[in-house]
């Protein structure tokens, strides 16, 4: 972005920032995603139970080659070998869940859609710390606006990404589908962190993920 666009950009930051702690989120702001990886490892205990959600952003942070280092004991649901399920529920019990949110409202609140529910589920209640890796691209007016986001960019995107046979990918938009590879089967909107500051954003100064 151009400088002008930089100022206003850091202007709402700054307001949704403010309205994120007075909500009991935690909250940190990164230049860029190259300072994502040395962040976590800045915050998170060497042998932690370190958990992730699916996540197109944790990805272009290459969070995933940081994760199998040996630093952290990931519970890696992208091993082929794995039992994606069994790794659904230890991720519950994690020291550390690493996700994003699919938007965040200037006024304070994480608004997602899941299809499986284990992303969502560990955002609200189970792993001791939540780490909620988002890039400028997913702040947004207020849960009309994040609803929106999530229907005409989100959910056909990551539809294409996840090669789904869905009405949203034909289109470009949610069509409200009741199809067997729809991913959108719960709409959470996490107005508060119910323990204080277990749940920490962290927003990155770029465009990231869908």
């Amino acid at each position: 972005m151009d400088k002008h666009q930089e100022v206003i950009m850091d202007k709402k930051l700054e307001v949704c920032i403010k309205n994120l702690k007075l909500h009991q989120f935690d909250v940190s702001v990164l230049a860029s995603k190259a300072e994502v990886n040395p962040f976590l490892e800045s915050v998170i205990a060497k042998g932690s139970v370190v958990a992730v959600g699916g996540s197109q952003t944790i990805r272009e942070c290459d969070t995933l080659t940081w994760l199998r280092s040996g630093y952290v004991n990931f519970i890696d649901r992208y091993d082929p070998k794995a039992d994606i399920s069994d790794c659904f529920h230890k991720g519950l019990l994690s020291d550390v869940f690493l996700t994003s949110s699919n938007a965040v409202t200037i006024e304070g609140e994480l608004v997602n859609v899941d299809d499986t529910g284990n992303r969502v589920a560990a955002m609200i209640y189970g792993p001791k710390k939540v780490y909620v890796i988002v890039g400028l691209n997913k702040l947004v007016s207020d849960i009309e606006d994040a609803v929106h986001r999530i229907d005409t960019i989100a959910a056909p995107m990551n539809c294409e990404r996840l090669n789904k046979d869905t009405p949203c990918r034909k289109v470009g938009e949610c069509v409200n589908c009741n199809v067997p590879q729809r991913i959108c089967s719960e709409t959470v909107v996490m107005h508060r962190s119910y323990t204080p500051q277990r749940i920490h954003i962290v927003f990155v100064k770029e465009n990231l993920g869908y």
